[in-house]
């Protein structure tokens, strides 16, 4: 059985019980599942303190892109020195990613690096003292942010480089990687990180999540996230280890580009749930949009969230507290949801090491 959106959401505004949605979806999630439990052997998922088996993390939710520890450069230099963020404070957030454990996240990927202030010794704090697994991000972050010396670099050093910081420093991920805001096009510079971080996946095996420029302009192109996955398929990376970023940032309805991407085989990131640019009632309907187009096991779910709860956004389990009851309102079964929050994540945060893990990393 297959549902057309306005079919989908016809069923559930006009208070029907959506049954056929919920029988076509479970059983989409319950092939979907299937696959996300094949691993390759040698498989592992690298957090801060250990590499783990993707058997680890099967019992909560990963969520692929948060910031647990963050203090970028001010957007406008020259208004004074803002104070610190809410991240600089390691014991406050202990007690958040300790919230968010209690509220079903097993395992929180930080998007910072060093050049967004990323502090990896805070990191480890915190997951030495919660029991939520912390995987640690690297690369670049967009052109304002950059070294003064990686213009000079070639894509080659940098991804040496990389590759290096990767081996010494047990990091799981790179990202977040991203391209100015309100930018038509890649810069140079950001092509050129593009590219680099994809010759050190290849180097490393690790995956990929990006950060677009989607509601931050009237110049940015719908097509930014196909966009970015042309120049990381130019060198090689396979999409299959890759996440598009803050796709739920751009107003889509109809899920048109979103399901080109997974259509490339790409996960889609709807990594600013209960904020960014477009409310979360479109969100939702561009993820039923998605689901009927029977891509359930490339959708990642989180909320880029920094810092201390709010009354709006309340905390790191935001996406399971707020965002999740939306969906399953909405008709989306557990099932669907489960294969969304638990299965996905481990599947692009799982790798086969080309090197085995330093005894002090």
């Amino acid at each position: 059985m297959r549902l057309s959106r306005r079919e989908a959401i016809g069923m559930f505004g006009a208070g029907g019980s959506a049954l056929g949605l919920v029988s076509a979806w479970s059983q989409r999630a319950a092939g979907a599942s299937a696959k996300t439990n094949q691993f390759p052997r040698g498989a592992a998922i690298r957090t801060l303190l250990k590499d783990l088996p993707p058997s680890a993390l099967a019992n909560g939710a990963t969520l692929f892109h948060e910031h647990l520890s963050i203090d970028l450069p001010p957007t406008r230099p020259g208004r004074g020195t803002p104070p610190p963020p809410a991240t600089a404070d390691v014991d406050l957030m202990i007690r958040e990613v300790a919230t968010a454990g209690q509220e079903g996240v097993v395992c929180i990927v930080d998007g910072g690096h060093p050049d967004m202030g990323r502090n990896l010794d805070n990191l480890r704090r915190i997951a030495m003292n919660t029991s939520v697994h912390i995987v640690a991000g690297t690369g670049y972050y967009m052109q304002r942010t950059y070294p003064a010396d990686l213009a000079s670099k070639s894509e080659d050093q940098i991804a040496d480089e990389l590759a290096r910081e990767v081996n010494r420093d047990g990091l799981g991920a790179f990202g977040e990687i991203g391209q100015s805001a309100n930018g038509a096009e890649l810069t140079p510079d950001e092509r050129k990180v593009f590219r680099a971080v994809g010759k050190a996946h290849l180097r490393t095996n690790l995956p990929i999540f990006t950060h677009n420029a989607y509601g931050t302009g009237p110049d940015v192109p719908r097509e930014a996230g196909l966009r970015q996955l042309d120049v990381l398929e130019s060198v090689g990376v396979k999409p299959q280890h890759v996440a598009i970023g803050h796709t739920c940032c751009l107003d889509d309805p109809k899920a048109e580009i979103i399901r080109e991407i997974a259509k490339r085989g790409a996960f889609v990131g709807f990594d600013r749930v209960t904020g960014g640019f477009v409310p979360d009632d479109k969100k939702v309907t561009m993820v039923l949009a998605f689901l009927d187009a029977g891509y359930a096991d490339k959708l990642l779910l989180c909320s880029d969230f920094t810092g201390r709860r709010t009354t709006a956004r309340p905390g790191y389990g935001n996406t399971l507290t707020v965002f999740v009851p939306k969906l399953r309102q909405a008709g989306v079964p557990e099932a669907t949801l489960h294969a969304i929050t638990v299965d996905n994540p481990r599947r692009l945060l799982a790798f086969v090491p080309k090197k085995a893990r330093p005894k002090n990393a």
